[in-house]
């Protein structure tokens, strides 16, 4: 029981943090408003040893990672399926015939553009990441 008392105590340190803007390092609050001056609805967590932001920008779902220097480490922008490279879509069509694309994010991680997309069809679900060519990176059943 004392283990399980620990675990349980310990946990909660894991998640992360929800931080005022005011609580928000300078550098990154500059770095975030510049790059996105007309970003609305910021909202800023501390993880770990890095921060994130989620936020609207044309009517669209961001996120964006920062270590503490204000270096940007991964961002994420929601888009539409039509958006996704042509092969990407072909490929979509022809191996995961049925299936509806129920969620697509554009990811830029280490200079590297990647494509998460998520499938449903009944009760299956899929989420698979594609690169720009159409190249299956990951898949998993969900």
């Amino acid at each position: 029981m004392k283990n399980f008392r620990i675990l349980v105590f310990t946990t909660g340190f894991a998640k992360a943090q929800e931080l005022n803007s005011a609580d928000v390092p300078g550098n990154l609050n500059d770095a975030f408003k510049k790059e996105y001056p007309k970003a609305t609805n910021a909202e800023w967590k501390k993880e770990l040893d890095h921060y994130k932001v989620e936020f609207d920008l044309d009517r669209r779902d961001h996120e964006v990672w920062y270590n503490a220097s204000g270096n940007m480490l991964k961002k994420e922008q929601e888009i539409t399926e039509v958006e996704l490279p042509q092969v990407v879509r072909s490929i979509i069509k022809s191996k995961y015939a049925g299936y509806r694309v129920d969620d697509v994010e554009m990811v830029w991680k280490n200079k590297v553009k990647t494509y998460e997309v998520e499938l449903e069809k009944g009760q299956d679900e899929k989420h698979i990441i594609f690169d720009e060519k159409g190249k299956v990176l990951n898949e998993r059943n969900h």
